[in-house]
């Protein structure tokens, strides 16, 4: 099951109902991708005439290099931590180079320049780029801690968006992101909520499309129930403030 839910900046006051409502439930198939998912909720809000939100908080399952470049060109933010890609066998890894896939130039961790980049084309369609460090690895004082035993020199294979990743995998290490990441974490108690309060852990029919319509009334109710809460915590506090007017007055 994908969900999504509008994020608000502010954080609640002591007491105060969430001001987050559901804009998306689906069903996927247990072997689906979250990418797959992730498209499916897009696709179902496009259909109710809902934009594309300017920031989209998700988990690291979400975060590719292409879905961060495809955010960029359309002007949108995919927040978001990257899975790492620690070197093997406590070698360097590619966290350990700067790629400049751009300007086909990477730099290893002796601050080395590449010597050669290639640009390979898979059946596929996907871009890669290699680069090679053909004629500083053999007195390198890193040579140890960068190459495996028998391998000649350096070679680094990267996607064309690479660029995306690294600059995510960087900026995710600051303060500033882990607290903008913190947002997220609403969506867990959602899907607490879900679970415990409308019976999603349990498909209680078969097939796709039943079990989707089950899931759809549950989101209905979930808004519905914070709708109510949200209203009357809002009469409430109309209320305090009268009072307030009126002792003060």
């Amino acid at each position: 099951m994908q969900v999504a839910e509008t994020v608000h900046l502010e954080k609640c006051a002591e007491g105060e109902p969430t001001r987050s409502y559901l804009t998306a439930i689906e069903v996927q198939p247990a072997w689906a991708s979250d990418q797959a998912g992730a498209e499916q909720v897009q696709a179902s809000q496009s259909a109710l005439a809902m934009d594309k939100p300017t920031e989209l908080y998700v988990d690291g399952a979400y975060v590719t290099a292409e879905k961060l470049s495809q955010a960029a060109e359309q002007g949108r933010s995919v927040i978001g931590p990257a899975a790492r890609a620690a070197g093997k066998e406590g070698r360097f890894g590619v966290e350990n180079l700067q790629v400049q896939v751009e300007q086909r130039q990477a730099f290893c961790p002796a601050g080395k320049a590449n010597t050669q980049c290639s640009r390979i084309e898979r059946g596929t369609g996907e871009v890669q780029y290699r680069f090679e460090w053909t004629a500083h690895c053999q007195l390198c004082p890193l040579r140890d801690k960068c190459l495996s035993p028998g391998q000649k020199h350096k070679v680094l294979e990267v996607g064309q968006h690479h660029s995306h990743l690294q600059a995510r995998r960087q900026e995710q290490q600051t303060p500033e992101f882990e607290k903008k990441c913190a947002r997220r974490n609403a969506i867990e108690g959602t899907q607490s909520e879900l679970v415990r309060a409308h019976g999603l852990r349990r498909a209680r029919y078969r097939g796709l499309r039943k079990v989707q319509l089950q899931n759809y009334f549950a989101g209905a109710a979930c808004n519905a129930k914070r709708w109510i809460k949200r209203l009357i915590w809002e009469l409430q506090q109309a209320q305090i403030g009268a009072k307030v007017s009126v002792n003060s007055a």
